[in-house]
């Protein structure tokens, strides 16, 4: 192969957008990709027919809202070689008469083994810029075979067969990534249900800025997340539904993750502050925003007529958004604090040793900076609730689909029951917990399930214009979702909760 660090940035160049669209890790699924350029990049290894590189991809985009181009930052390990295999093809080009194939190489095992030797020896690595990624070391292990997680996640896992995983931060952001903050200063608070910090790695410019590239955490031996769990318990609820319906089992296990959700923000209620009118227009213009948002991304496509009848439905609730939710400006909102920012099922592991919470990057798609602002904790309530309404719709659409049916009233029913019965003991778990140390964070008692109600609305406006643009398959989900956010809203103030 020609010398690469010259022809390099013009096979990158050339890949097509479309191609990066099809991995799990590329946020902007629903944008235009007008170019890609390569902004830095350091060679690992030079070969005869291959080489291993790590690239700062520059990505130029233009959202379906606006005409402005805006640029978005990947980081990406990539073989490039003559030599063609199926798995992790990006793409294929041709350069100055030369056919290349450009891989994703962050499961590779020389790229595992190579970021290992650089954590182990401490010793930086400089990219083509001047910048450099500097390994820091928490505890010492040794890697020595790789293999992939299935990845759900906008991040890539890569499992370390000696109970570790590589955790690589794909979206180029600066700063320190909350993920990494949050696992070492709760580990440090003494909550056990996190996982334990090898390492991780920062992009690091002469200038000073700093980015999150990748975390060295620890692999829990477990039996799936809570997502995958409940699915197949609901299925065999589903199925089994003639022989008498005992949800005990799983409401006591719903208790116990509310209780460690619970203590989880006592912890954190150390970095509590108090909230401002301003914070109370903020959540009500995020509502407003998504609402705006979510209509601007279906205007134009077609829907099944399920789904267009939900549709209309919201719509006709625009005053109710735009107007009517103002009277909410003066409601007390409880402490702001730092917290998970993206919780739900997903997130939580069943494990021999209890359940461990995972992810606190916040959602992915928002700036770094937005997710290490503080927040009520009702958020992270409002998306397990939020979570436990996706599963049960979630196991009734499979159900549908496999019975080959349009509707099933009283499966339906049975979920929602489900669904009423695990929120009551999901809210019951966490007060008990959350009361005996930080019910100060909380909203005043009578304004609980109403400030519950308006971090749930957002989430659900934010589920759907993830879904309308991701997974269309699944658009029904949060729709219900925001109509039910909406008549919780629109019911006559009631009694609210005791915190004990």
């Amino acid at each position: 192969m020609k010398e690469r660090s010259g022809v390099m940035e013009k096979i990158i160049s050339q890949i097509k957008g479309e191609n990066l669209k099809k991995f799990r890790w590329f946020q902007e699924k629903a944008h235009e990709i007008l170019n890609l350029f390569v902004k830095d990049y350091l060679i690992v290894y030079e070969r005869k027919e291959e080489i291993l590189a790590v690239i700062i991809l520059g990505i130029i985009l233009k959202t379906p809202l606006s005409f402005n181009p805006f640029t978005a930052f990947y980081y990406l390990p990539v073989f490039i070689s003559k030599n063609f295999k199926k798995a992790d093809l990006i793409d294929e080009v041709e350069v100055e008469g030369e056919r290349y194939f450009i891989y994703d190489a962050v499961d590779s095992l020389p790229y595992v083994k190579w970021l290992n030797e650089v954590l182990t020896t401490r010793k930086a690595v400089e990219f083509r810029s001047g910048a450099k990624l500097v390994p820091y070391v928490v505890k010492d292990e040794d890697i020595y075979k790789v293999e992939r997680l299935s990845n759900k996640s906008t991040n890539s896992l890569t499992y370390l067969r000696k109970d570790e995983i590589i955790k690589t931060y794909r979206k180029f952001a600066e700063g320190i990534n909350p993920d990494l903050e949050m696992t070492f200063e709760l580990k440090k608070a003494g909550f056990e249900n996190v996982q334990d910090i090898r390492g991780y790695f920062l992009y690091e410019l002469p200038t000073g800025e700093k980015y999150t590239v990748a975390m060295v955490v620890e692999y829990i031996k477990n039996e799936g997340d809570m997502w995958q769990y409940t699915q197949q318990y609901l299925k065999d609820v589903i199925y089994r539904r003639t022989e008498g319906i005992d949800f005990t089992e799983y409401v006591r296990e719903v208790k116990e993750i509310a209780r460690i959700i619970g203590e989880m923000h006592s912890k954190l209620s150390f970095t509590k502050i108090d909230i401002s009118q301003e914070n109370v227009e903020k959540i009500l213009e995020s509502i407003k925003g998504n609402f705006s948002k979510l209509l601007a991304f279906v205007e134009g496509k077609q829907f099944d007529e399920g789904t267009t009848s939900l549709l209309d439905t919201i719509k006709d609730f625009g005053q109710f958004i735009f107007e009517e939710l103002d009277e909410f400006s003066h409601i007390s909102l409880g402490k702001y604090m730092r917290c998970h920012g993206d919780l739900h099922l997903e997130q939580i592991l069943k494990t021999e040793r209890g359940y461990v919470i995972i992810d606190f990057e916040g959602e992915p798609t928002k700036p770094i900076e937005v997710r290490r602002e503080k927040i009520s904790p009702l958020k992270d309530v409002a998306g397990m609730l939020r979570s436990f309404s996706y599963a049960a719709y979630a196991a009734y659409f499979n159900y549908l689909e496999k019975e080959m049916k349009r509707e099933d009233e009283e499966v339906e029913k049975l979920l929602i029951s489900w669904e009423k019965e695990v929120e009551e003991a999901f809210i019951e778990g966490y007060l008990k917990a959350v009361s005996e140390e930080a019910s100060d964070v909380l909203p005043k008692e009578e304004n609980f399930l109403k400030v519950l109600a308006l971090f749930k609305l957002d989430k659900a406006l934010f589920e759907g214009i993830y879904e309308v643009n991701n997974r269309p398959t699944w658009f029904k989900i949060p729709l219900k979702g925001i109509l039910e956010c909406i008549e919780e809203l629109k019911k006559p103030q009631e009694m609210g909760v005791s915190y004990g």
